[in-house]
């Protein structure tokens, strides 16, 4: 199938926060650094995989918990210029909208991220009393565990897939067993299973009840298992600027691979492309492609019948 033929729906619940991002060397404790750049932007696990998933032209659907201040108001504008239906998000008065403050360093692109939660989803809130769910996909992080379950259980008795965006640590087994793809960085599989391989990392994610897992390793690329098998996605070369987002890009784009009815390794090869190309410009969303201009990079790096 060609992509664009299908309008996927991809629904997602997790963090949609602001970003305050900006570009300098590092500085020496107590010191001071020239600033080369900075950006303001809405950001978020789900919220950029959602972004990512309408830049690709899917229907995205965000459900998540912003404060009611002014973050709030410019993370709901910021989703709704890019398309993604926002009648999922709850504005919960005296709370404040979760947001993150990242150092992006001169010339590696890698980032520092200092994150603050804001809003507690407790009750009624958590168990998604009164919410109904349609979509081809399920995205969740674990930034509100209990309505990412309870999302995730809702996904899973209408036999939708669920795509998980978390590290599978103590208190979340449970949410782990209701996704069928879990994708984690590097950091956390290194966490899991310090000085392990890449198989033995990757099983260790399957053990916990996921058919498909996956790590994406920057620059080394994706690593995935599925049907006992282990598959190696190299990564694509960019002129790497920023790398906020990339992975939540990387979710966004396997949701719609998936979507679409791909193949997982297509998903992968797709996904790892589109997140390497929003690696060319500061912020996590504003060097997301189309799927036009990313199936043009395909169609020149990437393997197999990536036609428009």
């Amino acid at each position: 199938m060609r992509a664009g033929e299908m309008k996927a729906h991809i629904a997602g619940l997790g963090i949609a926060c602001l970003d305050y991002l900006f570009v300098a060397p590092r500085a020496e404790s107590g010191g001071q650094g020239p600033l080369r750049d900075y950006a303001v932007e809405g950001g978020g696990l789900v919220g950029t995989a959602l972004v990512a998933a309408a830049r690709l032209g899917a229907r995205a659907e965000v459900w998540t918990w912003v404060g009611g201040d002014e973050e709030g108001e410019l993370v709901i504008e910021g989703l709704r210029a890019e398309g993604v239906d926002t009648s999922g998000v709850e504005v919960v008065a005296g709370e404040r909208t979760p947001v993150s403050f990242i150092q992006v360093e001169e010339g590696s692109g890698e980032r520092t991220i200092y994150h603050r939660r804001g809003v507690e989803v407790r009750g009624d809130r958590a168990r998604l009393v009164g919410r109904e769910l349609s979509c081809d996909v399920l995205l969740v992080d674990a930034v509100w565990p209990e309505a990412s379950q309870s999302a995730a259980e809702m996904a899973r008795g209408r036999g939708i897939p669920v795509v998980g965006d978390f590290c599978p640590g103590e208190g979340l087994r449970g949410l782990a067993a209701m996704v069928d793809a879990l994708i984690v960085p590097r950091g956390c599989a290194e966490r899991l299973a310090p000085g392990g391989s890449w198989e033995e990392r990757l099983r260790m994610v399957a053990e916990l009840g996921p058919s498909f897992a996956a790590i994406t390793a920057g620059e080394e690329g994706c690593y995935y298992l599925e049907g006992g098998e282990v598959g190696h996605q190299a990564a694509f070369e960019v002129e790497v600027v920023d790398t906020t987002g990339a992975g939540d890009v990387f979710h966004g784009a396997f949701a719609y691979g998936l979507a679409q009815g791909w193949p997982s390794a297509k998903c992968v090869e797709f996904a790892s492309a589109v997140a390497a190309l929003s690696c060319r410009v500061l912020g996590g969303r504003r060097g997301i492609p189309t799927v036009g201009e990313a199936l043009r990079y395909l169609g020149e790096h990437g393997s197999g019948d990536w036609a428009e």
